[in-house]
């Protein structure tokens, strides 16, 4: 059974105290898909979150997705790794050693499909020494205040809806009417290529997602995206609203 923490969509969490206790009691595996929010883990403000993954069999996240390290770098975590290298765990002659049944040696070709495997936690390491938690922590909390800060201006204006709780970096927003109207919204703002959004679907309304994740993002590119995405709504409506009447 995989639950998520932070969902590609709208950044929802599943409730681990509920679905962890009855996977535990069934003998279901649990594992926790944090990809994405998992980052946020670091502040200490955030970790109510993460309520119930005592219950969990394994845990995941990504590090290249808001931990500053390049693509690709996943870290997961489980409880009992003898389960998971039983099922990849392969010994033919000629990959024996004699320092395999010592306990000194952690043979990571268990752990997976390929015998061999990339040294990805060493630029895990190499940011952690240039930021520390602090500057990680940082990041994070500064990534959220902005889009409590785009939030707000979505807010001010009655022509847009806020669709999900904004809890970390994703604001999901759209303009009150059709989703075809959401739709021409969107491709406006992509094809006009001065900022690239995702959109999503959310209880059958076509929504867009605002995703800060640069690590060069200020307050400035926040206040220029949206007056940019204002813009283009007036300029989408007035033609909307001319297109209307004539017919």
């Amino acid at each position: 059974f995989c639950a998520t923490l932070g969902t590609t969509p709208c950044c929802s969490f599943d409730k681990l105290l509920e679905l962890g206790p009855i996977c535990n009691k069934e003998n279901i595996w649990m594992h926790i898909d944090a990809a994405y929010a998992g980052s946020a883990f670091i502040c200490p403000e955030f970790r109510h979150l993460l309520n119930g993954v005592e219950f969990a069999d394994s845990f995941n996240f990504n590090p290249h997705k808001w931990l500053l390290v390049n693509f690709d770098c996943s870290a997961m975590w489980v409880k009992k790794r003898s389960d998971l290298i039983g099922a990849f765990k392969l010994e033919p002659l000629y990959l024996q050693h004699h320092h395999q049944e010592s306990g000194l040696v952690t043979d990571y070709r268990h752990w997976q499909i390929p015998l061999g495997r990339r040294f990805r936690s060493l630029k895990l390491w190499f940011v952690l020494r240039m930021y520390g938690v602090k500057g990680l922590q940082e990041h994070i909390r500064k990534h959220i205040r902005l889009s409590h800060q785009f939030e707000h201006f979505v807010l001010q204006d009655e022509r847009f809806e806020i669709c999900a709780e904004v809890v970390l970096g994703l604001v999901c927003f759209r303009l009150k009417g059709s989703n075809e109207l959401n739709e021409a919204l969107l491709k406006s703002i992509n094809d006009a290529k001065k900022i690239h959004l995702v959109p999503c679907h959310l209880r059958e309304k076509f929504v867009l997602r605002f995703a800060i994740c640069s690590r060069t993002v200020e307050s400035t590119h926040i206040k220029f995206a949206w007056q940019h995405i204002s813009q283009l709504a007036t300029d989408l409506l007035k033609t909307w609203e001319q297109n209307n009447h004539q017919q």
